[in-house]
């Protein structure tokens, strides 16, 4: 090591350390074991060297550039007295990179979930899509400007206040976790935090408006549908073709009906009302095709601890697809499996984003085709009270939200109950 411009380094010295052919470390004047390593390349970094047990430690501190020389010393006033009691930086900071959001959810917190929570694959998958901009960091860093930046996100895309604060709630249920039961982390920012409705109003309900498709989307969307089957079977023969004339191997012929799951998917999301999730995990012990019925515990009701399935009647047209579907495929396991696992499927954005695009039908979510549902129910005059067994609503009050879709209904009634108007 060659020598330094000055014996010790100041925050008045600092600029005088050049770089040499060679790296360097000057000492700090005040704080012992605090250096300035500086690189050839002119980089000039802090560091700080402790014993644990006897044994040397060296914690690099940050870019001098960054980090100002006062509060390299006050980190490493910190570092030297934990060290005193036996308290390992680098440890620490290994401990602190290993409890992360995304570390904690595929140790800890999976067999946790799975262990406490029917709708556990649910919970987790909510956490990874809907904060996967934290899943690198450590959960007690994780604070109110975090879930302000995820609500401000959200928002733009018409989230709901009630989603993003069920989203808010399994997110929270997590760190709780791992401060309490697993005690990875000793706190966390959120743990007294709510989540509340914006105090002026512009935050979207799920009580204000309900979207739906109106009966020409409708027909635009199924014969998207029938387009996209049709087009991807010609891709296919004219790749095909090209692979024939170089003496290449054929692929598969495409599937029939169906060349995959999208048009099945969507078709029974219309004819049945059942949630995105729901679709993914259902499985073919699900189906009664005999009796024309789904019965599954659903979901969003198995985290009330509901037990019992519930029992949906299928429509005709639900039963003969199914039936379609089931004939072109193995007739087990998930009704709608990962085509690259053949796991649980678990997202389908890219397919649909470019469905409702052909479809030209803006302002559109799949969740979406569950309000279509209940808007035909509604629309043909069945009961309240029978819509929320159809949409597996645990409150009346969910399902009435529903009820302004058919606004002579109270007059049908009445009708019904004692005669129409001569």
């Amino acid at each position: 090591m060659g020598k330094s411009a000055a014996k010790y380094v100041t925050a008045k010295n600092l600029a005088s350390h050049k770089a040499r052919a060679k790296p360097y470390e000057v000492p700090d004047k005040e704080v012992s074991g605090l250096t300035l390593r500086v690189m050839p390349t002119g980089v000039k970094t802090w560091a700080v060297m402790y014993r644990i047990n006897g044994q040397r430690k060296r914690l690099s501190l940050g870019s001098a550039g960054i980090k100002t020389l006062a509060q390299a010393r006050i980190r490493a006033k910190d570092i030297l007295q934990d060290a005193e009691k036996g308290i390992d930086a680098i440890a620490a900071e290994k401990g602190k990179r290993a409890s992360t959001l995304g570390s904690y959810l595929d140790s800890h917190y999976a067999a946790h979930a799975a262990a406490h929570m029917k709708s556990h694959v649910v919970a987790l998958q909510s956490i990874r899509r809907n904060f996967k901009d934290l899943l690198k960091k450590p959960m007690g860093d994780i604070s109110e400007l975090d879930i302000a930046r995820y609500r401000q996100r959200r928002q733009k895309d018409g989230v709901t206040f009630e989603t993003l604060k069920r989203d808010f709630t399994t997110l929270k249920a997590c760190l709780n976790a791992a401060m309490k039961v697993h005690k990875v982390i000793p706190s966390h920012a959120l743990e007294r935090f709510t989540l509340k409705r914006r105090a002026d109003g512009a935050e979207p309900s799920n009580v204000k408006s309900i979207r739906y498709l109106l009966p020409e989307e409708e027909q635009r969307l199924r014969a998207a549908l029938d387009a996209r089957e049709a087009r991807m079977r010609q891709e296919r023969a004219s790749a095909n073709v090209w692979r024939t004339t170089r003496g290449r191997d054929p692929l598969p012929t495409l599937g029939a009906p169906y060349v995959d799951y999208l048009k099945p998917l969507v078709l029974l999301a219309i004819n049945t009302g059942l949630r995105r999730g729901d679709l993914f995990s259902l499985k073919w012990e699900h189906v009664d095709l005999p009796q024309r019925q789904i019965r599954k515990v659903i979901n969003k009701t198995s985290r009330h601890n509901a037990t019992d399935p519930a029992v949906l009647p299928l429509s005709a047209e639900a039963a003969s697809l199914l039936r379609e579907w089931k004939g072109q495929g193995v007739g087990t396991g998930y009704v709608f499996p990962s085509e690259v696992t053949g796991a649980r499927l678990n997202n389908i954005d890219k397919a649909w984003a470019k469905l409702i695009e052909d479809a030209a039908v803006a302002n559109f979510r799949f969740h979406d085709l569950r309000h279509t549902f209940a808007s035909r129910l509604v629309g043909a005059g069945v009961d309240i009270n029978t819509v929320r067994e159809l949409m597996t609503h645990a409150d009346i009050k969910m399902t009435l939200v529903y009820a302004h879709l058919s606004p002579d209904h109270k007059a049908a009634a009445l009708d019904r109950a004692f005669g129409g108007v001569p």
